[in-house]
């Protein structure tokens, strides 16, 4: 098995508690959010894509830069959902 086997099979919520990914999946996708968390590999590419990342060069890698920005604006949603949820 090859890392990328491995890595299809790993939940996100290894590297992502549970409110960071459901609310990634939100504002990702356009699906209710599934029963189970979605593998690592769609962790990677949904911090990616919210930094800007679309993967025109068809290669599957986002660079660091993209990842990073991506990282902040999940922080920036995080913070937000708290704040909102300190209003009631």
């Amino acid at each position: 098995m090859n890392e990328s086997d491995e890595l299809s099979k790993t939940s996100c919520e290894q590297v992502l508690k549970g409110k960071a990914w459901k609310l990634m999946w939100l504002k990702l996708e356009s699906k209710k959010l599934p029963k189970e968390a979605p593998n690592i590999s769609w962790a990677y590419n949904g911090i990616a894509r919210l930094g800007g990342w679309k993967n025109t060069k068809r290669t599957g890698r986002a660079s660091i830069k993209a990842l990073w920005q991506g990282w902040l604006r999940l922080q920036t949603i995080l913070e937000g959902y708290e704040l909102a949820k300190s209003l009631d």
